[in-house]
């Protein structure tokens, strides 16, 4: 019995630190009542300790201020098709429903940011969606297919102060960057791109950036810590630029100045940014003013700085 009473003891504690933080003062009463029982009636202190429970979970949830009218129901707004979001006033959050029942694409249901892209797909719009921070998706495209929404991440960032929506490839307003996930999104089409830098067989290099697209959105150049690697969707890389690592510290100096005194600027004026996809995005416009797609027979290239691609031994993949 005494053992069964201290797991009582330290129960009424726990209770205690979450009733002193939520709680009316009538909780905390009934409280002191049950922890003054615990040794001499056992049957007594867990009744009290029931009533203090149920006290906590009543008013888990602070008291209305006076004076503050309550928040009204969720409102409804259509966002084409099937598709509508939902928001409470006051509060920056939506949650997102097809045919009027809940959708939680990649088990995120709340969410910083919910549009209509333009495109449609399967009779339905296409979105652009930001997950709120604890959700951990990030921003993703959301598509229907044979009636079902289906979502693919578009970049992994989980920034409620500075969501990634993405970086207008210089040149082309019609394509996303987003190089914190080495995606690209075509906005006419919905179309997401993806291109792969490794070859066959080759072990994982330091994180790559997608910088630039091709004009017919087959060919992608990745930036890697001591190259530039050109790819083609659905095949894999099939050229090097000897953009070497020095020639990157001398070529992306004014880049990172620029994002580290935009970071200082905007902590000044109480804001946060990240500075990190900042300075990739500028890598990325540099890349796009000092190099330029030209295609070549079936194939495009990618040309700047005096360097010209070199053709990568390629080993066929193997069908899974």
């Amino acid at each position: 019995m005494e053992t069964n009473l201290g797991a009582l003891g330290a129960f009424l504690i726990f209770v205690e630190c979450r009733i002193s933080i939520h709680a009316a003062p009538a909780a905390k009463d009934v409280l002191q009542s049950a922890k003054k029982t615990v040794r001499p009636s056992r049957h007594g202190a867990w009744t009290r300790a029931s009533a203090a429970l149920a006290l906590l979970m009543t008013s888990s949830v602070p008291a209305q201020p006076a004076g503050q009218t309550p928040r009204a129901a969720a409102s409804s707004e259509p966002l084409g098709g099937a598709f509508a979001r939902e928001g409470v006033p006051n509060s920056s959050l939506y949650k997102i429903t097809y045919r009027g029942r809940p959708y939680r694409p990649l088990n995120a249901y709340q969410f910083l940011h919910v549009s209509a892209l333009g495109p449609t797909q399967g009779g339905q719009p296409m979105l652009l969606a930001v997950s709120n921070d604890f959700m951990g998706v990030g921003t993703i495209l959301i598509a229907v297919q044979n009636d079902t929404p289906l979502a693919r991440v578009l970049s992994p960032v989980i920034d409620v102060r500075d969501p990634d929506m993405g970086l207008a490839q210089p040149g082309r307003q019609d394509l996303l960057l987003f190089t914190a996930g080495s995606r690209a999104l075509v906005t006419m089409t919905g179309q997401v791109l993806w291109f792969e830098h490794l070859r066959t067989g080759e072990a994982p290099r330091a994180s790559p950036l997608l910088v630039s697209v091709s004009p017919d959105n087959r060919h992608g150049a990745v930036l890697l810590d001591n190259e530039i690697r050109l790819s083609v969707a659905d095949e894999g890389p099939y050229a090097t630029i000897p953009f070497t690592k020095a020639m990157q510290g001398e070529a992306f100096k004014a880049a990172w100045d620029e994002s580290a005194a935009r970071a200082r600027k905007a902590l000044d004026e109480g804001k946060r940014i990240d500075q990190r996809r900042l300075y990739a995005n500028l890598k990325a416009e540099w890349i796009n003013r000092n190099f330029r797609w030209q295609k070549l027979g079936d194939s495009w290239q990618f040309i700047g700085q005096k360097l010209k691609p070199v053709a990568l031994d390629v080993q066929p993949r193997e069908e899974p």
